[in-house]
């Protein structure tokens, strides 16, 4: 057998073997031609490699989603805090359930709240779809998620609208449109539902099929427990997670709400 020839770009020579047109190679990269298998192989200094690959290893850090939370428009029958809390929770849960998708993952609410804080937005001002591209790129999200929801004395409509980061477009809007899935008590069953039509919608695999059954009340416990997470009360969000957990045990976002407030 004989022995692998080298090249050597540093004089400019080449030694037999090796195509001629290696030597317009970057002089940073050794090559060797095996003279058995006649493939010419490259040894790229760990500087450069990191370099190269860099660009992939932030793709693969970006979140797909950035969710945020919804609006409460011309609603009824429930009390303003329960309102003001529920939009939190239904990005939360929506949130949970498009990363349960393979390919999909959502930013921390805390990063998206942040970035949402970095637009100096006035606190009675809505997000529009080029503010809400920002806070996507913000976080390096692909696409962001949001909307608003009307709760009309128990029966509750839930309008999402999905916005491509890069764009700026809105991709697609989808609601719950189906009579007999318009009741307060189906809210979680409709953030689900949604979730896989987003997935769908954007060719991602849908996320696995649950049984959790969750009513309309442990939602608002939920979501009042995110609201004063988020203000940094941990025994009464604890409290609120419990309160849930009560009225739904196999609730997957309370437990977890849970064991990070104890945590």
């Amino acid at each position: 057998m004989k022995p692998s020839m080298r090249c050597s770009l540093r004089h400019g020579t080449m030694r037999p073997g090796v195509p001629r047109d290696s030597r317009s190679w970057p002089r940073a990269m050794a090559l060797s031609f095996n003279s058995k298998t006649g493939i010419v192989m490259t040894r790229l200094p760990l500087a450069l490699l990191a370099l190269a690959l860099a660009p992939m290893a932030l793709q693969s850090q970006q979140s797909s989603f950035a969710v945020v939370p919804f609006e409460a428009q011309q609603s009824f029958g429930l009390d303003q805090e329960s309102l003001n809390a529920l939009g939190g929770g239904i990005a939360q849960i929506l949130a949970s359930e498009l990363s349960l998708s393979p390919g999909g993952s959502a930013a921390p609410r805390s990063t998206t709240a942040g970035a949402i804080s970095s637009q100096a937005l006035p606190k009675s001002a809505r997000i529009d779809a080029a503010t809400a591209a920002k806070i996507g790129k913000t976080v390096g999200a692909k696409y962001v998620i949001m909307g608003n929801f009307v709760d009309y004395y128990g029966k509750f409509r839930l309008n999402v609208r999905v916005i491509d980061t890069q764009s700026g477009a809105i991709v697609k809007g989808f609601s719950n449109e189906d009579p007999k899935m318009q009741d307060r008590d189906q809210i979680y069953l409709i953030i689900q539902s949604i979730a896989q039509k987003i997935l769908q919608e954007l060719k991602l695999p849908p996320a696995p099929a649950t049984t959790v059954v969750v009513p309309g009340a442990a939602v608002i416990a939920f979501s009042l427990g995110i609201k004063a997470e988020d203000a940094g009360n941990k025994t009464q969000a604890a409290s609120l997670y419990e309160r849930a957990l009560q009225i739904a045990p196999d609730f997957p976002e309370a437990k977890d709400a849970l064991a990070r407030v104890r945590g």
